[in-house]
Parts: C-alpha cells; sequence; structure tokens
C-alpha cells in the first residue's frame, strides 16, 4: 500500500512540476505517426495533425494558453518528421533537429477538450525551387562520379 502512495505521489510531482503531459505526448505522436499513419516521402507533402485541447492547457482565463500552441506544434512537427523518416535518419546519425524561429499568429481562442488540427504550411515557390535544383545538382554531380543514386537501391 505504501509503495501506491509513493507511485501517486511521484505521478503527481512529475505531471504537475515537469509538465508530465507534454513528455508522453511526443513520443505517443511519433509512435501513432509511424505504426498508424502511412508513410509520405514528399518532405514539403502538406500534413495535419489532429489534437484535443487537455485541461492541463488551460490557464486562469479558460482557455488555452499561448505557449501551449508552441508545444502542440512542436509536436505536430515530431509526427511530419517522423513520417517523411527525417526522425530515423537523424536518429542513425545521432543527430538532433533544433527549431531555429517560430512565428505564430493567434486566430481565435481554445476551450478545454476542443478538437483542432496543426496544418503544416505551403512553402514558396522559391523555396521548392531551390529543393529541386539542389536535388537535381545531387543527381547529377552523383552521376558525374559514378555514384549510384540512393533512391536505386
Amino acid at each position: 500500500m505504501l509503495w501506491l502512495l509513493v507511485a501517486l505521489g511521484l505521478a503527481t510531482a512529475y505531471f504537475s512540476l515537469l509538465d508530465g503531459w507534454y513528455l508522453v505526448r511526443v513520443p505517443l505522436a511519433v509512435l501513432r505517426a509511424s505504426l498508424l499513419q502511412s508513410p509520405i516521402r514528399d518532405l514539403l507533402a502538406e500534413q495535419t495533425y489532429v489534437g484535443r485541447v487537455l485541461p492541463s492547457d488551460i490557464d486562469l482565463l479558460l482557455h488555452m494558453n499561448n505557449a501551449r500552441y508552441l508545444r502542440e506544434a512542436d509536436v505536430a512537427r515530431a509526427a511530419h518528421l517522423t513520417r517523411c523518416g527525417v526522425l530515423g535518419a537523424l536518429r542513425a546519425l545521432g543527430a538532433h533537429f533544433v527549431l531555429a524561429s517560430s512565428c505564430v499568429r493567434y486566430r481565435r481562442s481554445m476551450n478545454v477538450l476542443e478538437p483542432f488540427e496543426v496544418e503544416s504550411p505551403e512553402f514558396s515557390r522559391e523555396l521548392q525551387h531551390w529543393i529541386s535544383y539542389n536535388e537535381a545538382s545531387s543527381q547529377k554531380l552523383r552521376a558525374e562520379s559514378g555514384l549510384s543514386s540512393t533512391k536505386d537501391q
């Protein structure tokens, strides 16, 4: 019985002091993206992450705290990188991904248990052109060097 009280106390401290729901959401999102959703090979493909506002996301004004919007975007980013295969490649290399900057436009208030969607942004034509140019240049360099493309293997 004592071990149950200790475990309950540790769980309470974990979820109240260390924001445990966030630390549970990311691994669950990665598992859901890797096991239940189909992989997407195009990094620029539009993706949607579906979530729900939890009671721990609510502030004193009874709507979703502004910092929680960014956290949900972070969870959606982890799911996006998992579906594209980037997260697996980063793990294989022993690397990590870092968000350099973000810009948020708060459009409306969200209440407890309200469902929401995080959509990937549309990429500009300049970015798409730059990516296709670099991909074509890389393929040309591989062909000139005699190395086979990793896509052919």
